[in-house]
């Protein structure tokens, strides 16, 4: 591989500025190291997009994951010493072809010493170094393999010992640093009959990365227990926990769910990366004119804000976003939350913890004697904290909070239902947004599909919302107890501009994937 060429062709494809492609030289010239190190030393690229880009320079098939025969290695009388520094696992070997996976940009005299050796044609893959360490990991020390795969789920103490060791304990680090480098928001382990299938989640969209092989399996779940201080004898119920990593100098929050399943315990992380969260409208999504009228509402002294949306659709980040927005030292502000996702600066934020029966109803009655100006609920899921929220909105406080509805009128509805009389919400409600995320399109392709966006034609998402302002009519409607349809012709008729609508213009532009533009679309008529 040419690296004057590598580093040409991502500097054309705007992946690389030259200011930083100069300091990777230099970096390079100093440590000696290769030049592809270098780039993901200073995290300027994504460890998948940068091999995927080596493949293409060396003319090559790229893969992100291998699945290698457990025993080649072994067969072919391949020392691990030999297989580490060559950066090779061998995958498969009939008719006189050995097929190798391979992570080293200048793999020809190792290639050449195969071929010569063994008298056989060589085809290459390439892949991301993590994924050749971790089928390395599987396959390079048959005593460890063998001792894991001899391991039963119910002889806690030997795997407690083999999660902790150093093998196990690379093989999930690497899983997580290839997650945390490719954007993902949550970590998928599914147990399957004969394999360990790993998923990430970018941009809301689930894509296979790799498999554990199944003679580590037992090992992979403890060790993801353990650093989740979670039982790893306990396989019949739910588990919840939390850890924190540090990926490339970064720290990086953990949420692990374990779930029994039909054949093991299938496993979710949750990535909170604190360096990647963005808390500023603009880079949300949200024009000038709904930012100028969410920060009207926001600066009233009282009253209730309600974010409304399904699971993942941005909600706590928009919170997060209002508080960062008004937050100017005059006002004393505290939220509860679960989990706590971000540090905020400036704010007092209250973990729930249901252990210590530390409920979000519990926990907002203990802020209410602390003096908050603004409070923030994490989210109203019971008739008790719906209740608290807007009576605190009442006596003086503003209540920022999220609810899971559809729209923004279905939140009013939905409070109704949960016991709050409706002459106390026409009193204390401010505004409800709604949203959802929608993936933008690669830059690089238009959205067709290319390297840079992992062949998805998607990277990155934005906000498509609905900002519902109360008007005399709509809080006179609201204080009659009105149905929701008669809230929605009320809302209309003064001005409301629904997602549905606002869907057209972002269409117009083509900033986003029209195919999920339109699923959005499609759902939220189907519920209207």
């Amino acid at each position: 591989m040419d690296d004057a060429a590598l580093l040409a062709s991502l500097k054309s494809k705007d992946i690389l500025a030259d200011a930083d492609a100069e300091r990777c030289i230099a970096a390079s010239r100093e440590t000696q190291l290769p030049i592809e190190r270098s780039l993901l030393e200073f995290g300027l690229i994504e460890e998948e997009l940068l091999f995927r880009e080596i493949a293409d320079q060396l003319g090559v098939p790229f893969s992100t994951s291998v699945a290698p025969e457990p025993d080649l290695g072994t067969r072919l009388n391949l020392s691990r010493e030999f297989l580490k520094s060559a950066e090779l696992v061998p995958l498969t070997s009939e008719h006189g072809i050995l097929e190798v996976a391979c992570a080293n940009p200048h793999p020809q005299d190792a290639i050449g010493a195969l071929a010569y050796r063994h008298k056989v044609q060589v085809k290459l893959t390439f892949v991301p170094p993590s994924v050749l360490a971790a089928a390395l990991e599987a396959m390079e020390w048959p005593q460890s393999n063998a001792e894991i795969a001899g391991v039963s789920d119910m002889d806690v103490e030997k795997l407690n010992a083999l999660a902790n060791g150093g093998p196990v304990i690379r093989l999930v680090n690497d899983v997580i640093s290839r997650a945390v480098g490719a954007g993902a928001s949550d970590i998928h382990f599914e147990e399957g009959e004969t394999e360990f299938p790993i998923r990430f989640r970018v941009d809301g969209v689930l894509r296979p990365s790799g498999v554990i092989p199944h003679a580590s399996r037992a090992a992979a779940v403890s060790r993801l227990k353990i650093m989740g201080g979670l039982n790893i004898s306990e396989r019949r119920r739910p588990q919840d926990g939390r850890a924190q990593v540090s990926v490339r100098g970064r720290a990086i929050d953990l949420r692990i769910s374990t779930l029994p399943s039909q054949f093991g315990e299938s496993i979710v992380l949750r990535i909170l990366d604190r360096s990647r969260v963005r808390l500023n409208w603009a880079q949300l999504g949200y024009d000038d004119e709904m930012v100028g009228q969410l920060q009207e509402i926001l600066r009233q002294p009282n009253g209730l804000f309600l974010v409304a949306g399904p699971t993942g659709s941005g909600k706590t980040t928009t919170l997060y976003t209002a508080l960062t927005d008004i937050h100017d030292g005059s006002r004393k502000i505290v939220s509860v939350e679960d989990p706590i996702e971000y540090a905020l600066k400036g704010v007092v934020q209250v973990p729930v913890d249901s252990a210590i029966d530390m409920t979000f109803a519990r926990a907002l009655r203990a802020i209410l004697r602390q003096d908050p100006d603004v409070v923030m609920v994490g989210e109203i899921r019971d008739a008790e904290t719906a209740e608290i929220a807007v009576r605190a909105a009442l006596v003086g406080r503003m209540v920022l909070s999220t609810i899971h509805t559809n729209d923004a009128p279905a939140a009013i509805s939905r409070l109704i239902d949960l016991g709050v009389p409706s002459y106390l919400l026409s009193a204390t409600l401010r505004g409800v947004l709604s949203q959802r995320l929608v993936g933008t399109k690669c830059r690089n392709c238009g959205g067709g599909g290319c390297d840079a966006c992992g062949q998805t034609g998607n990277t990155g998402r934005t906000v498509l919302a609905e900002l519902l302002e109360m008007s005399p009519q709509l809080l006179a409607a609201i204080s009659e107890g009105q149905p929701l349809d008669m809230l929605r012709r009320c809302a209309d008729q003064n001005g409301f501009v629904s997602m549905a609508r606002r869907a057209t213009d972002l269409a117009f532009r083509e900033l986003v994937d029209q195919r999920h533009l339109s699923q959005i679309v499609g759902a939220l008529a189907a519920d209207t």
